[in-house]
């Protein structure tokens, strides 16, 4: 099991936690870093290792933990569950921040989604819409994203509903689509 960083990583994510060791030993992960499935995948993922068949198996905190990762390996400053009291109680599954904008993500780890998409869009965009003012305070813009780890991909709205494998090239190509994202001043 331990010939090779994608074999172990692959054991680790189907849950061999045994695995671990030889992740270890291998150098993949050094004292210090989390050991936890989000982030092992985050760092598979960085380095070339195909992730789609194993996001499916994530829960929705490790889901979030690694849409965290993608986010700070892009310059972003993040935090995960952040709650506003904004004419009532909301929750923001993850919000990353840099300089010029404030990301605001609603992580959906769902098997399917369907006619749902445009209602989970509406909605998210509403909540950012009435914590405007607070979201203000990391950056002088915000824009609504909802994350998925199905390979649903559209913008409704003016809020994107892209793919968790997507996310990476999304950050990477955002000043060439911002014109189709609802950003709020």
């Amino acid at each position: 099991m331990c010939e090779s960083i994608g074999a172990a990583v692959r054991q680790y994510l189907l849950g061999n936690l045994s695995a671990l060791d030889c992740l270890r030993r291998l150098g993949f992960i050094e004292a210090g870093e989390p050991a936890s499935r989000g982030y092992v995948l985050y760092k598979a993922l960085k380095v070339g290792i195909n992730v789609a068949s194993y996001i499916k198996r994530l829960d929705w905190r490790e889901f979030e933990e690694f849409i965290s990762n993608v986010f700070a390996e892009f310059g972003f400053h993040v935090v995960s569950n952040l709650r506003l009291d904004c004419n009532g109680g909301v929750e923001f599954d993850v919000v990353a921040w840099n300089r010029e904008i404030v990301l605001v993500v609603e992580a959906k780890k769902w098997k399917g989604g369907g006619g749902k998409w445009a209602e989970v869009a509406d909605r998210h965009l509403e909540k950012i819409t009435r914590c405007r003012s607070k979201l203000l305070a990391f950056a002088p813009s915000v824009a609504p994203l909802v994350i998925t780890s199905t390979d649903t991909g559209f913008v409704h709205r003016g809020v994107p509903v892209i793919p968790v494998e997507k996310v990476g090239h999304f950050l990477a190509s955002f000043h060439n689509i911002k014109d189709k994202i609802t950003i709020l001043t």
